[in-house]
């Protein structure tokens, strides 16, 4: 979707959506409902938002800077779980945030990569990388788990919210 032409925006709101790549939005993507993505979803500076429960159906990422096209981007957020063991990638520019409202990784994500102006998270398990890149700050509230040998890394500053616990065979 939003291939050659881009979409305005995309607005979807059902019991389950499933989604495979909306490569670009001049506007909103806003998904209700257990939402399942797989593959790039751009936005030239508009909010991308899933509302409920997701589930990674392959590897995803989620850019609001249209590939570095609209360099401030716009704010991620997702307000429930994510899940599956794929690889998440997250980009929200120089002003965007990124919200995890709900745990990620109860069925462990492969690897999840952050860069914004602002993150924050609860507990995340991957068996792979985790890596965060906050220009103002990474808001942590909760565990960060790697099973495997991957590395975890925060660039900028740190907030620690309640008890964090960091758990990796990689490097920190």
């Amino acid at each position: 979707m939003g291939g050659s032409a881009p979409l305005t925006s995309l607005t979807a709101s059902g019991n389950t959506i499933g989604l495979k790549a909306v490569h670009t939005t001049t506007g909103v993507q806003a998904y209700t409902g257990t939402t399942t993505l797989n593959g790039a979803y751009l936005s030239s500076g508009n909010t991308f938002k899933v509302t409920g429960a997701t589930l990674l159906g392959g590897a995803t990422t989620v850019d609001t800077t249209n590939a570095a096209g609209t360099a401030t981007g716009a704010d991620i957020t997702f307000t429930s779980t994510i899940d599956n063991g794929q690889t998440l990638g997250l980009t929200a520019g120089t002003v965007g945030a990124i919200a995890l409202q709900g745990a990620v990784g109860t069925t462990p994500l492969t690897s999840l990569t952050a860069s914004g102006n602002t993150i924050s998270l609860l507990s995340v398990k991957t068996t792979a990388a985790q890596s965060y890149t906050g220009t103002t700050s990474t808001t942590l509230n909760g565990n960060l788990t790697s099973t495997a040998r991957g590395s975890l890394g925060v660039t900028g500053a740190a907030l620690l919210v309640g008890e964090v616990v960091v758990a990796t065979n990689g490097s920190v």
